[in-house]
């Protein structure tokens, strides 16, 4: 992986060409362990991730098996740790801060606290194709 100022970058493997979509394989690297980026990057904890890529190059064609760097911008990434780890927190803090001045009982509070990340993941779930498209990984050329 390599990172820049302003993307973030991995190379890997086609896996898989449709029309206008492009799954790449990608593999961590050893320097994964030693990046200053791996702490919202996920790659150093997996063995392999498939990653979709929109092919916007139709005069480019790709193959199976073919070697490619994927990019993404680094402040897409900050913001998939904002969704995925910090606005949860945040929600789950505030939640419980309210409940215990509201009901001054704990065992309530805890529980509602915990229980409002249902909602939330639930949102993510029902807006994953929108949060999808706004995610977009490039294939470096």
């Amino acid at each position: 992986m390599r990172t820049s100022k302003e993307n973030i970058e991995h190379p890997g493997i086609i896996d898989k060409v449709e029309s206008n979509r492009i799954w790449v394989s990608i593999q961590p690297q050893s320097a994964c362990g030693n990046c200053h980026s791996k702490s919202y990057c996920g790659m150093a904890e997996v063995a392999e991730k498939i990653v979709e890529v929109q092919n916007f190059n139709t005069e480019r064609k790709y193959e199976q098996g073919q070697q490619v760097t994927i990019s993404l911008k680094k402040s897409l990434g900050y913001r998939a740790l904002f969704l995925g780890y910090l606005l949860p927190f945040l929600l789950v803090l505030a939640t419980l801060i309210v409940s215990l001045q509201l009901t001054r009982n704990e065992a309530h509070a805890a529980l509602l606290s915990l229980l409002i990340v249902i909602p939330y993941y639930s949102f993510l779930y029902v807006k994953r194709d929108v949060i999808k498209s706004s995610f977009r990984f490039y294939i470096k050329q």
